[in-house]
């Protein structure tokens, strides 16, 4: 990367309430402790043209990631001299200006489509919030997936006025019950998921048995707070803000045009209320997705049974139950892979990634590097 020492101001111009917004601003804010030496604000894209041109001239941004706005305000900003990567939305898919990563709502029909597939269950449905686009985004994507195999399917429309009160799961628990089962039902997000669940108790119906219940989004504090805890599909939002990082520095000159992009597919994770799950494959499926997060600078064996919600011992006997490495073990590979990897993407420096994987001195970065692949970092750099 070139031109690191000077600070470039960035306009993130996007909604910062919904729990997707909040992961893609917090990928953009994950990469400037990767060289990226941005000064980031964000403003709401409710805002107008002319209040937007005001805040651009006080403020010369450098460039802009923009998601989730008006044609007209799309329009204008694409008119610009500023560099801008605009994330692709539900709404704006087809926008002759997109030119930057996405929320993959296409993916989701897929996804939960096999994994109602290979449940064997023969009659599929979709809660849908009616008039929210990427809510329909996923619908199409669902019945389209469904369609195609041939597959029974419904969809429930649920109107602003029934959604985030008891009014939602009541209507969603008179649509569940005619409905042979077993079932599988995909909502919209995970707080429609919670709705079903709490339908299907309603009912005395049995999750998964009877209904298997899979969300979007992903969003861990609501899937596992619910009983039985909520499968959901990971659109990867950090991973988005990320890659439209990348692509804006790109766009700026900053980053070589062959930079990786750092964009993963979406994924589903699996949880209890689609799959009869083995107790252990499900704490050990916590501490993979604990130590995707914690990877670069790893963490302690202790710490990550209290982040799986066991002793330590039980999280060895779930380790020994479902792999053939322990958890001291894991948590070295990975970290080392983590760091391997940044090291072969030549757009870091050793410095910053010494930092991010937590060591004080780009020394204590090379002794570890050395001690446990026997190469030195430099010999990785040559790799990429």
């Amino acid at each position: 990367m070139k031109n690191s020492h000077k600070k470039l101001k960035i306009l993130f111009l996007g909604e910062s309430s919904g729990f997707i917004s909040r992961k893609i601003l917090r990928g953009v804010l994950s990469m400037r402790t990767e060289g990226f030496n941005w000064e980031i604000r964000c403003i709401q894209p409710s805002i107008t043209v002319d209040e937007l041109e005001k805040h651009r001239k006080q403020a010369k941004f450098d460039g802009i990631i923009a998601r989730g706005l008006s044609p007209e305000l799309a329009r204008s900003i694409n008119q610009l001299s500023t560099p801008c990567i605009f994330i692709r939305a539900s709404e704006d898919e087809s926008a002759e200006y997109i030119n930057g990563p996405h929320v993959d709502d296409k993916a989701i029909g897929r996804l939960a489509g096999e994994e109602f597939s290979l449940l064997n269950l023969g009659y599929w449905g979709f809660v849908h919030w009616d008039g929210v686009m990427w809510s329909d985004a996923r619908r199409r994507s669902f019945h389209s997936y469904a369609t195609a195999r041939a597959v029974n399917n419904e969809t429930l429309c649920l109107p602003a006025e029934t959604r985030h009160s008891w009014a939602a799961v009541e209507t969603i628990s008179k649509w569940l019950a005619p409905i042979p089962k077993p079932c599988g039902i995909l909502a919209c997000n995970d707080q429609a998921g919670i709705d079903v669940i709490n339908a299907a108790n309603k009912l005395g119906l049995s999750v998964p048995q009877e209904v298997a219940v899979i969300g979007v989004d992903n969003d861990r504090l609501l899937c596992e707070t619910t009983s039985p805890s909520l499968s959901s599909i990971d659109l990867r939002g950090v991973d988005i803000g990320r890659a439209a990082a990348v692509a804006l520095a790109k766009a700026m000159g900053i980053l070589k045009e062959d930079a990786p992009s750092m964009l993963q597919p979406a994924k589903t994770v699996v949880r209890e209320s689609s799959h009869e799950i083995n107790k252990s494959m499900l704490t050990y499926q916590k501490a993979l997705d604990y130590l995707a997060a914690q990877s670069l600078k790893g963490t302690s064996v202790s710490k990550l049974a209290t982040a799986c919600g066991v002793s330590r011992r039980g999280l060895e006997r779930a380790f020994e139950k479902s792999t053939d490495t322990s958890p001291a073990v894991l948590i070295r590979e990975m970290r080392i892979k983590a760091i391997t990897d940044l090291l072969r993407d030549k757009s870091s420096t050793i410095e910053s990634i010494s930092q991010q994987a937590g060591f004080s001195e780009a020394s204590g970065l090379s002794n570890f590097v050395k001690r446990m692949t026997g190469k030195s970092p430099g010999e990785f750099r040559g790799e990429g």
